[in-house]
C-alpha cells in the first residue's frame, strides 16, 4: 500500500488479490465513497453484505491498520478532491462543508507561508513594549478592539479606539518603547497610514497585519504579517472576511501566552465574578 495514493487507488491495485467476499466490501467503497465515510464497521458490513471481520480484513489487505485508519484517509481524499475542484473554478461552493473546506485550505496555505522566526520576533517585541497602540479603520475596528482587550487580559498594556483623533493623539505622545500594531486589509486607509507615519517619525516600532505585503501600510512597517489567501470566499465583489486576521492574532496570542507563568490568575479570578 502506498500512503501517497488514495484509498480508491489502493483498493484497485489490490482488488485481484482479494477473496470474493472482500471484493463485495471493496465494490461498495468504490461505488459509494461519500457514504462510507459516514458509516461505522457494522453499517458498512451490512450495506456490502459482508461481516465486520471481512471489512477489517479488506482494510488490512490494502495496507491500513484497520477500518478507522482507512476511513480517515478516505475522508481526506474526498475533501482534497473537492478542494481541487473548488479552487480550479469548476464549481462554486454550494454547501456548508464546501465553504468550510475553502477556509480550512486558506488557513493551511497561510500557515505554510508564515515564517516562525518572524512570528516569535513579533511576540518578543509585543511582550517587551511599554504600550501597544492598536489601530484600524472602518469594519476592521472591532478586530483592533478585540486584540487590545485580549492583550490586556495577558497583562500587556494596550489601547485602541474607534476615533482616529484619539489613537493619533495617543501615538503623538508615545515613547520609543511603545509599539503600533495596524490592522488593515487593504493597507491603504488614510488614518492607518497617518498613524504609521507618525510612529515612524518618533522612532516607534510598527507592525502591520495586511492582505498585501506590497501595500502602502506594509512599506511603513518594521514587521509585516501578511494575511493574504489564494481563494477568498467573497472574491472581489463581496464583504471582506476577517477570519484570517483573527487567525493571525490568535497565533500571536498563543505564543505570547505559551511561555507565560500563572501570575495573572488573580485577574481571571476577579473577572470570573462577572460571569454567570
Amino acid at each position: 500500500m502506498n500512503y501517497d495514493k488514495s484509498v480508491l487507488d489502493n483498493i484497485n491495485e489490490s482488488y485481484e488479490r482479494m477473496f470474493a467476499v472482500e471484493k463485495k466490501v471493496a465494490d461498495y467503497i468504490l461505488n459509494n465513497p461519500g457514504r462510507v465515510v459516514e458509516t461505522n464497521v457494522s453499517e458498512l458490513a451490512e450495506l456490502s453484505g459482508a461481516s465486520d471481520a471481512t471489512v477489517i480484513r479488506m482494510c488490512k489487505r490494502i495496507g491500513y491498520e484497520g477500518y478507522s485508519q482507512m476511513k480517515i484517509k478516505l475522508s481526506h481524499d474526498l475533501g482534497k478532491d473537492r478542494m481541487i475542484q473548488l479552487q480550479s473554478g469548476k464549481q462554486n461552493p454550494d454547501t456548508i462543508n464546501d465553504v468550510f473546506q475553502i477556509m480550512i485550505s486558506n488557513l493551511s496555505h497561510m500557515a505554510e507561508h508564515l515564517d516562525m522566526e518572524l512570528i516569535l520576533k513579533c511576540v518578543q517585541v509585543i511582550k517587551s513594549s511599554r504600550t501597544i497602540h492598536v489601530v484600524a479603520s472602518g469594519n476592521t475596528i472591532p478586530i483592533a478592539m478585540d486584540l487590545s482587550f485580549r492583550l490586556e487580559r495577558l497583562g500587556i498594556r494596550a489601547i485602541s479606539s474607534i476615533i482616529p483623533e484619539y489613537y493619533l493623539g495617543s501615538i503623538g505622545i508615545a515613547s520609543s518603547e511603545d509599539l503600533v500594531i495596524a490592522i488593515s486589509h487593504s493597507g491603504s486607509s488614510k488614518n492607518i497610514l497617518q498613524a504609521l507615519e507618525l510612529a515612524k517619525g518618533q522612532n516607534i516600532q510598527t507592525m502591520v497585519l495586511t492582505d498585501s505585503a506590497c501595500s502602502p501600510a506594509a512599506r511603513l512597517a518594521d514587521f509585516i504579517l501578511c494575511t493574504c489567501v489564494d481563494n477568498p470566499i467573497f472574491k472581489d465583489n463581496g464583504p471582506v472576511s476577517h477570519l484570517y486576521e483573527m487567525a493571525m492574532i490568535d497565533t500571536l496570542l498563543y505564543f505570547i501566552k505559551h511561555d507565560e507563568n500563572q501570575q495573572l490568575d488573580h485577574i481571571e479570578l476577579l473577572l470570573s465574578e462577572y460571569k454567570v
